[in-house]
């Protein structure tokens, strides 16, 4: 297994909040900003998407971007398609005060890394947005030996496919990532689209060849 490498140097990690109303976007803003300052990452905010992407184009970082679901402009899953269509972008997490049980599973499908609520408080949001950083550093795409490129999964569909290696039904998969079943079934179907399977024994042999996952023990 290979992992896609940045080009050399450090390129740093920046947190862009894009949030059409002031007050929320700049209160998150301040929080994030001490949250995530010890681990060196900066974060910006814009007031809609069209300023957003125009601090991300064009610049050496890595973004993570937390999206607005509900926006005047660009916003929802077409706001989360462009920004996902970026180079630079390594993930876009959506955030709203709509009903997670409907935005969630469309979200994720849109490309979306993770679905949060506004309800939650911001030092949740952190602690969320914390695991998609991996140190600092943006989440790299996995890609198996041989072709580069070929076969590239998310963290999150690892995590999913090495759940379903291990036998378990897609309730205890969400109960374990703390996501939604439906969630699950959208990542099951990305992972079987870019492993060229049908099936979940086929996603399981096909990854242990690839070593996306550990072989299954020997009885």
């Amino acid at each position: 297994m290979t992992v896609l490498m940045k080009p050399a140097g450090p390129t740093p990690l920046t947190l862009l909040i894009v949030d059409d109303h002031p007050v929320y976007r700049e209160a998150l803003g301040e929080a994030l900003s001490r949250d995530f300052s010890p681990m060196g990452i900066d974060v910006k905010t814009a007031s809609n998407a069209s300023e957003g992407m125009s601090l991300v184009s064009g610049s050496p970082q890595s973004w993570l971007v937390l999206l607005d679901v509900l926006m005047p402009g660009l916003s929802g899953l077409a706001g989360i398609k462009v920004f996902k269509s970026m180079a630079n972008v390594a993930h876009v997490v959506s955030i709203s005060g709509l009903d997670a049980d409907v935005w969630e599973p469309r979200a994720v499908a849109a490309g979306a890394s993770m679905f949060l609520s506004k309800n939650h408080t911001s030092a949740t949001i952190f602690k969320k947005l914390k695991s998609l950083c991996n140190d600092g550093d943006s989440n790299p795409l996995i890609s198996t030996t041989g072709v580069s490129s070929e076969y590239r999964l998310t963290q999150r569909q690892l995590e999913v496919l090495t759940l379903i290696s291990l036998g378990h039904p897609n309730k205890v998969i969400a109960d374990l990532l703390d996501i939604k079943e439906q969630t699950v079934k959208i990542h099951i179907n990305q992972i079987f689209k870019e492993l060229r399977v049908f099936n979940r024994t086929q996603a399981v042999l096909k990854a242990q060849k690839l070593l996306l996952t550990a072989p299954a023990p020997e009885a």
